[in-house]
């Protein structure tokens, strides 16, 4: 069989990044070690030990033309500059469209508008979690204590403020959960406001900076955002499967989800679980798939590539397609704090999704031409249509006819 029109395809498609995170100056305290793992603390000794660091470590002095080293690296960085190697970085990647999620805590992260300067359209995914912990952070400006009442109409009107104005940290395209790292993905659908009221009361007492880790309250908040969300049309992406020492990953299995998504109250949601769920993408493929009644789960293959081994990327992606619709599989980096984790995502996506294309034209799943389509679907059209993108042709090439979302008037709020 003859993949090069599959290759060429795959190589020169550009790139909608439907969930990354803000890069950091040179002189960040964010170590750039982390570029290539997500261990931290004394775990990082052994992290130039994996498949995936050196594989990555090697495929970035190769981009700079440097030792193939982490200090030969670091060197380049530092002779030529962030701006340098972010434009190195992103012309190389081909990214067209950038969704951010500004609620990583990093170390003088750039604000969001910043980014423009390395892609046509970067817009802002609202971690909704942050934005409770920053309002109870705030405190009210009477100095009275907060109740759930008091806090919920502060936390309800933040998220629809944002959402009909144009802010400093850009528009928003989508909210996002990390309910996983603080309690699970086992959502009350029928947690009550006096165990959320309670749960504040046990958050409140723990003093600042607050960190919304009660299971009764992250529950409450996920289902206020849900509400929200559905209201003003906006997806919702969900953290699902691996990440960092915070995280118990047995409560972050997509199939906790099962409540949520069978609650005729957010039947009207539009989902996405990241990161491939990994190491439970069969089951994610099955809650997007059309045995079941889930139709609006859609899934985001970001982190698993390019952070596992060349296998484990391959056998995640092809298990996501086991059972899900190909109309509901998409890319993203998941890029962080270094540009070079946006290159590397961009890099072994394509690298990745040519292999499982092929895979799939000769065990005839697909044929050529309907592989190649797959391929625009999953890397730009799919997130176009997820995150309404687009509203007209969604034409693959992105960067003569970049979409704009309607606000509905001018005032700038406070970055959060």
């Amino acid at each position: 069989m003859d993949f090069s029109e599959l290759r060429t395809v795959v190589e020169e498609v550009e790139l909608v990044d439907g969930h990354a995170h803000n890069i950091v100056p040179l002189d960040s305290t964010f170590p750039f070690i982390r570029a290539f793992t997500g261990a931290s603390g004394d775990a990082l000794t052994f992290s130039p030990h994996s498949l995936s660091f050196k594989r990555n470590l090697k495929d970035i002095a190769e981009l700079y033309g440097c030792e193939s080293t982490l200090q030969g690296v670091e060197e380049y960085r530092r002779v030529n500059g962030i701006q340098s190697i972010c434009s190195t970085c992103f012309k190389s990647a081909r990214i067209s469209t950038i969704l951010i999620d500004d609620g990583f805590e990093l170390d003088k992260k750039h604000y969001i508008e910043w980014h423009k300067n390395f892609s046509p359209l970067v817009g802002r995914i609202l971690r909704v979690e942050r934005v409770a912990e920053q309002i109870l952070d705030e405190g009210l400006p009477d100095g009275s204590s907060w109740t759930l009442d008091s806090f919920i109409e502060v936390f309800v009107s933040k998220l629809k403020l944002l959402n009909i104005n144009v802010t400093a940290a850009g528009e928003i395209y989508g909210f996002k959960s990390i309910a996983a790292y603080y309690s699970g993905l086992e959502i009350n659908t029928n947690v009550t406001k006096n165990d959320a009221e309670e749960g504040l009361t046990q958050v409140l007492a723990s003093g600042k900076p607050v960190c919304v880790a009660n299971k009764n309250l992250v529950d409450y908040i996920f289902l206020q955002s849900l509400e929200i969300a559905q209201f003003y049309d906006l997806p919702v992406q969900i953290h699902t499967g691996f990440g960092d020492k915070g995280l118990d990953m047995r409560l972050s299995n997509p199939l906790h989800l099962r409540a949520v998504l069978e609650d005729k109250r957010y039947s009207k949601c539009r989902f996405v679980l990241l990161h491939a769920s990994y190491p439970f993408s069969r089951e994610a493929s099955y809650l997007a798939s059309n045995k079941t009644v889930f139709l609006q789960v859609y899934l985001d293959f970001g982190l698993a590539i390019p952070k596992l081994s060349v296998h484990g990327m391959i056998s995640s992606v092809k298990e996501l397609l086991e059972l899900a619709p190909l109309n509901k599989v998409m890319f993203s980096t998941d890029g962080y704090a270094f540009p070079e984790t946006f290159y590397l995502g961009a890099k072994k996506s394509r690298e990745v999704i040519f292999s499982v294309m092929r895979d799939a034209c000769i065990d005839g799943d697909l044929s050529i031409p309907e592989a190649v389509e797959v391929v625009h679907d999953m890397f730009a059209r799919n997130a176009l249509h997820f995150y309404k993108l687009s509203s007209a042709n969604n034409d693959v090439s992105l960067s003569n006819n970049l979409p704009q979302k309607l606000n509905i008037n001018s005032l700038v709020t406070n970055e959060l």
